[in-house]
């Protein structure tokens, strides 16, 4: 039998039903599962459940940045509103909202920080060495891009927090079947930045 013909695209099927066994073994091995693994098993899930997103050594990392009641609180629902989000691309506005979604199932408060930004706020993180690009060669100035950090810890997250939040956010969009990229893999190591993939690509005038 053709497993994506019986699949319902609800996690019922074949495939999905053999991928969700294999994040069980991942995870009772106390390994994290692979992000593609995760989109398989919950291909319209969201968010994942907590123990298949999060296990292994991530427990610990999950735990120290998790804050359900700040969730609930006036300064998180105005952290949502402080980053302008006019003229965002909309993939990477669906990505984000998903993203969101996820992380607060998971109880940890983010936001955005920076969506578009002005060529004159580029140039001056360039010359802050905060950033690679000049004016008109950030994703951010074409609304490509944005800046999630942590609602109480700002930027400062651990290397391993960091990883936990790109894991996550790399689970939520191979699940939308999102071509999104994460700071934190590159050499310039940015793992607050998220952008859409091959932006470049469409807009023609960017430098």
């Amino acid at each position: 039998m053709d497993d994506a013909v019986f699949d319902d695209g609800k996690g019922s099927g074949v495939r999905a039903r053999a991928a969700k066994s294999a994040v069980e073994s991942y995870i009772e091995k106390g390994r994290q599962p692979p992000t593609d693994l995760l989109a398989l098993a919950y291909p319209e899930e969201l968010p994942i459940p907590e123990t298949a997103i999060v296990s292994g050594g991530y427990r610990e990392a999950l735990n120290s940045i998790r804050d359900r009641a700040y969730l609930m609180g006036e300064r998180y629902a105005s952290q949502q509103m402080r980053a302008d989000r006019a003229g965002l691309n909309m993939q990477l506005l669906g990505f984000y909202d998903a993203f969101q979604r996820q992380l607060r199932a998971l109880g940890v408060p983010m936001f955005a920080a920076e969506f578009s930004r002005s060529p004159q706020r580029q140039d001056e993180l360039h010359a802050a060495g905060m950033s690679k690009a000049l004016a008109g060669q950030s994703p951010h100035g074409y609304g490509m891009a944005f800046d999630l950090v942590h609602s109480k810890l700002g930027w400062s997250l651990t290397r391993q927090q960091w990883t936990l939040v790109g894991h996550i956010g790399k689970s939520v969009a191979a699940r939308g079947r999102m071509k999104i990229d994460w700071g934190g893999d590159w050499e310039f190591y940015d793992p607050a930045h998220w952008q859409v993939r091959g932006w470049r690509l469409l807009v023609p005038h960017a430098s």
